[in-house]
């Protein structure tokens, strides 16, 4: 255990020394361009003591490229203070040159690094934090409200010095700014704000008075998460934060990998793993599609050439599969033909990976992809409004959840929600009112039911669960927890504040004979409904 701990503690202080000096190279490139801009003093010397220390400490410091740069830098440093001054001056241009491109090496290394840290390192912030930094009290007092309603910790600020200050000692895991605050200037010009942002992994969404496309590149260029203009589209927003905080505490997706090469099969796993995706290796590829359609995953890593079947072959069988047609498949191989790549490309594939490739490289290339295979997934599969899946998709889950069921001999439930009174909230308070409502029941749904679950909004004020190996007690349990957080949330709308409540309905495929999903469906709905005529505000 101690020997443990010393390591850990070791590796982290090498990772800060390894930041500290990367923070420092452009200063110091920036000095070695300049020694070699000035011809009339011979600044040769200092040039060569710099160079000298970067090829050493480059190296030490992972970058084995950079230090071969800064060696041959101080090679040709010292041929040219060897000469005699009318050829020295003469060759200061190919120095300067070898300098500038040094210098040129070094902001892409660095570019590297930020890419690699982006996709490989952890969340630092797994708490529900939001900060606001808005102009207006009464838009923050409101934004407060609601999202303290969905049980996040919310601290508000007026001025971006005051956040500034407050970075330097804790940071949010959220920070939802204005563009202009009471008169400072316009958020993009907080050079530190955002470089502090950036450092502790916080995730930015922008709020302006105004629809502006020059604003909206701006904010592209800090990495904001979203853009929201005036009038601010309340739900629209907190659902995006919720999903934010909901997405950094969760892996990076699920990766299937096909490779003979059972090393080297299970080395990708491990690099994969560390970077927080969930892996699976397949072993047996005549097994492949039962296991694809089984865990349905992300993405599928698979090699091009194997024993028995190619790569290509097997994307072909894939793509048979009305279920799997969206699924990205990225071949990885030796191959470097680029013919050949297409081919193999055409009769299935999404993307072509060249073997060897180095473990930041392989985790860059498969996040980049998962992060984009998932976003067209969500605009397919999930609700704008709740970010839960859509009607379709919900049912799709309760069908594959049944044959699994029936294959393993396990219990599932299915349980329908209806927000009770919906309409009169509509009437009484608006349409904007009554969908943080559902965002709320959406949210809490989404908190309370485990990773193996499914919620999906059914239609308008209901949604149905999707409760794999979950017995008819236990998902009444929860459906009653649910309830009972949703009881005790307030929202405020024409300077009132209300509650809502909901009925459900529960049904276990243990409870009777059913032939498929539809018909647990219907009787989680029956009994919904025997929920209403019983008087609302329950579970049955």
């Amino acid at each position: 255990m101690t020997i443990s701990k010393t390591k850990t503690d070791l590796s982290a202080a090498f990772a800060t020394l390894r930041r500290r000096f990367e923070d420092g190279l452009p200063e110091r490139s920036a000095k070695m361009l300049q020694l070699t801009g000035q011809p009339e003093s011979n600044n040769l010397p200092a040039l060569i003591a710099e160079a000298h220390k970067l090829a050493g400490a480059c190296g030490t410091f992972g970058h084995a490229a950079l230090g071969r740069h800064a060696r041959h830098l101080e090679q040709l440093a010292k041929d040219i203070d060897s000469r005699h001054v009318d050829e020295r001056i003469q060759a200061l241009p190919s120095l300067r040159q070898a300098a500038l491109e040094f210098d040129i090496a070094v902001d892409h290394a660095l570019q590297q690094v930020t890419l690699a840290e982006a996709e490989t390192v952890a969340e630092l912030h797994q708490s529900d934090t939001v900060w606001l930094l808005l102009p207006s009290q009464p838009l923050a007092d409101e934004l407060t409200n609601q999202l303290k309603a969905f049980g996040h910790r919310v601290e508000c600020f007026t001025d971006f010095n005051s956040c500034l200050v407050r970075l330097q000692s804790e940071a949010p895991a959220v920070l939802f700014s204005a563009v202009r605050v009471n008169g400072e200037g316009s958020l993009f010009e907080q050079t530190l704000l955002l470089q502090q942002l950036r450092k502790q992994h916080s995730r930015l969404l922008v709020f302006s008075d105004k629809d502006d496309f020059d604003l909206r590149i701006k904010a592209a260029q800090q990495r904001a998460d979203a853009f929201f203009a005036s009038p601010l589209d309340v739900p629209n927003m907190i659902s995006a934060i919720s999903e934010l905080l909901e997405h950094g505490n969760k892996q990076a997706g699920r990766v299937f990998i096909v490779d003979d090469d059972k090393l080297l099969a299970q080395h990708y796993a491990l690099v994969l793993n560390s970077a927080g995706m969930d892996t699976h290796i397949i072993e047996n590829v005549r097994t492949m599609v039962n296991e694809l359609m089984q865990v349905q995953p992300d993405l599928l890593l698979m090699d091009m050439y194997m024993p028995e079947y190619s790569g290509a072959e097997l994307a072909g069988v894939i793509r048979q599969y009305p279920s799997l047609k969206r699924l990205p498949i990225v071949f990885l191989s030796s191959e470097m033909n680029k013919v050949v790549q297409l081919g193999a490309m055409a009769q299935g594939a999404d993307d072509f990976l060249t073997k060897p490739i180095d473990d930041a490289r392989l985790v860059q290339a498969v996040k980049t992809r998962l992060k984009r295979s998932l976003q067209l997934k969500n605009l397919i599969e999930k609700d704008s409004l709740t970010g839960l899946v859509k009607h379709s998709a919900i049912k799709d889950a309760a069908e594959q959840e049944f044959e699994r069921s029936q294959r393993y001999a396990k219990p599932f439930s299915v349980v329908m929600l209806d927000i009770d009174h919906f309409k009169a909230v509509n009437d009484n308070y608006g349409h904007a009112t009554g969908d943080i409502v559902i965002t709320a029941l959406a949210t809490l749904l989404r908190k309370r039911i485990r990773k193996t679950d499914k919620a999906g909004r059914y239609g308008g004020e209901e949604f149905m669960l999707v409760l794999p190996e979950c017995s008819r007690q236990q998902a009444v349990t929860l459906t009653e927890q649910i309830l009972q957080a949703f009881r005790q949330l307030h929202f405020s709308a024409n300077g009132e504040q209300f509650s809502c409540s909901f009925s459900a309905g529960v049904i276990c495929s243990e409870q009777n004979t059913f032939t498929h999903a539809e018909q647990m469906i219907e009787a989680a709905d029956k009994a919904l409904y025997q929920a209403k005529r019983a008087g609302r505000d329950q579970v049955c």
